[in-house]
């Protein structure tokens, strides 16, 4: 049985793998690690994009040609619950809407994941970001 700080590492690298993802615009490997009732809510709309078909039509419809960036700039706490099968990580990152704009937005998040047991992967089943400033 992992330990609690084992798991939060995990659940970290999970994190990290998901933006790495995200930035290189690899939505098709990106959605592996998604739970199939993913929630995921729009930075720029009041909206939120339901299921992991609908999630992933979404990103390759609407995201891919912006190729929108998210950089860390800091993991305020990493929680897990439910004897391991929940995790939640917060913090703040720097969101560039377009990859050939170079504004950034600062933009809080919080995204939820789940797992059956220890034994499974983190999948993200609740990924919520808002504006920051």
């Amino acid at each position: 049985m992992p330990s609690e700080q084992q798991m939060k590492d995990e659940l970290r690298r999970e994190f990290e793998r998901g933006c790495d993802l995200w930035n290189a615009a690899k939505y098709e490997e990106l959605g592996k690690g998604f739970d199939v009732d993913i929630i995921m809510k729009k930075l720029d709309d009041p909206g939120s994009v339901v299921g992991i078909g609908n999630a992933l039509a979404y990103l390759n419809s609407n995201q891919r040609s912006k190729h929108p960036q998210f950089f860390p700039v800091a993991i305020e706490k990493i929680f897990i619950w439910g004897s391991g099968t929940i995790g939640q990580v917060s913090g703040t990152v720097k969101y560039q809407d377009k990859e050939a704009d170079k504004k950034t937005t600062a933009v809080r998040f919080t995204f939820t994941y789940a797992r059956a047991s220890e034994d499974e992967d983190w999948l993200l089943i609740n990924a919520f970001q808002a504006r920051a400033e």
